[in-house]
């Protein structure tokens, strides 16, 4: 018995010897498995070669990691925004107004680095708040009206459904501060709105005469059309001008007007209504965006109006994370009384600090406007507004949500 067990033996070493080693399991070893078990079973299939068939399942699967939309996950494991390009191209296509007012995403927004299959580089993308508010402020436009390009790194051009989903993180927002602010916040409304031509008014309150001669950018450069200028988003979702839905009615924000060292007492009633005192830890944060420019005000004034809402914050005792945004500067426009770019500067400088001081965030506006065209020297168009009011949304979009 045993030279046949030791034949035995050396018979399956040698077999052993001459079968190679199993190779380690991978996904396409296991993709191919799962073919080769299926096959048999599918009458179809029988005619195939087992390796064309793998062939075709690989290929499927490519196709569709192409064809599908990939996102971005915030912190909290939520989509928030697109990774390809294309949808850059079309991104005013279905808001009114997109042919007569002829403005094209791509003219306002330098599209970030991509690959040959037009997917964002997301490691140029600011990384937090304070590294946003520092390349949106220090960035510069290559030619005139050409696309603003921020320093260092990139901010987001969000869709409005992404717009809302980030202003649902707040009970509230509040803009308070001189017409340079107001056109930011119109800006705002054209987005949330879908509507380029009239999106930044309150047209019920318009004759149709008026209304024909305040569309697209004229919203932002006729005195008798700013007068219209929507204040709420109240007035905002019930102005249903053109059938199509405010996307964004769940949240409040309004603009205060204030021009002044100390506000005026509705603005501070106002406020107060926006902002009531409540504990801080039951509600989310209301965040406040404050700005007052040297055409209107002194440095030193300006410094305490900051102040004062500064002090109208705190007593609320809620969360309000507070950003102040600088001056635009000076038109290209003859202007008699205009302050000229120096004085824009100085005045820009000394409020920074001024509001870094006090804990207050802060977005300059000096760079992205001085080779924007200025109609009358002070006031900018439509795609100036537009592109300001991303930038506040990108700032919203870095705050903690509670």
């Amino acid at each position: 018995m045993t030279p046949v067990r030791a034949s035995r033996v050396s018979q399956t070493d040698a077999f052993r010897a001459r079968t190679p080693s199993p190779a380690p399991s991978t996904v396409l070893s296991k993709a191919h498995q799962m073919v080769a078990d299926v096959a048999p079973r599918v009458p179809p299939l029988r005619s195939f070669n087992k390796g064309h068939i793998l062939l075709y399942v690989c290929l499927a699967f490519w196709l569709g990691w192409l064809i599908l939309p990939l996102h971005e996950l915030d912190d909290n494991g939520r989509f928030t925004h697109e990774v390809t390009t294309a949808g850059l191209h079309n991104y005013f296509g279905n808001f009114e107004g997109f042919s007569e007012c002829n403005i094209r995403a791509a003219e306002l927004y330098a599209v970030p680095p991509s690959d040959h299959l037009g997917f964002y580089d997301f490691g140029t993308f600011c990384h937090d708040r304070k590294h946003l508010l520092k390349a949106l402020s220090e960035g510069g436009r290559v030619g005139f009206d050409a696309s603003y390009t921020p320093r260092g790194c990139n901010y987001r051009w969000y869709e409005v459904e992404e717009m809302c989903f980030i202003l649902e993180r707040f009970d509230g927002l509040v803009f308070v501060g001189d017409e340079t602010l107001q056109a930011i916040y119109s800006g705002l409304n054209i987005l949330l709105r879908r509507d380029l031509a009239l999106g930044a008014l309150d047209s019920a309150s318009m004759e149709w005469a008026l209304q024909d001669e305040c569309r697209c950018s004229n919203q932002f450069i006729k005195q008798d059309c700013r007068q219209h200028s929507l204040m709420n988003s109240e007035k905002a979702s019930q102005d249903d001008h053109f059938g199509s839905p405010y996307l964004c009615n769940r949240v409040r924000h309004d603009f205060l007007s204030s021009d002044s060292a100390q506000p005026g007492i509705f603005t501070v009633e106002k406020f107060k209504q926006i902002v009531p005192r409540a504990p801080r830890s039951k509600y989310r944060p209301i965040p406040i965006i404050h700005s007052i420019g040297p055409s209107s005000i002194s440095a030193n004034d300006a410094a305490t109006s900051l102040g004062r809402f500064v002090e109208l914050a705190d007593d609320s005792g809620r969360n309000t994370p507070m950003l102040w945004i600088g001056p635009t500067a000076a038109g290209h426009v003859e202007l008699k009384g205009r302050k000229g770019n120096q004085e824009i500067w100085e005045f820009d400088r000394k409020m920074a600090a001024t509001a870094q001081e006090k804990d207050v965030d802060v977005l300059g506006m000096w760079n992205m406007t001085v080779q924007a065209t200025s109609w009358d020297g002070m006031r900018f168009a439509e795609k100036v507004a537009i592109t300001q009011a991303m930038m506040v949304m990108n700032w919203l979009g870095r705050l903690e949500s509670s």
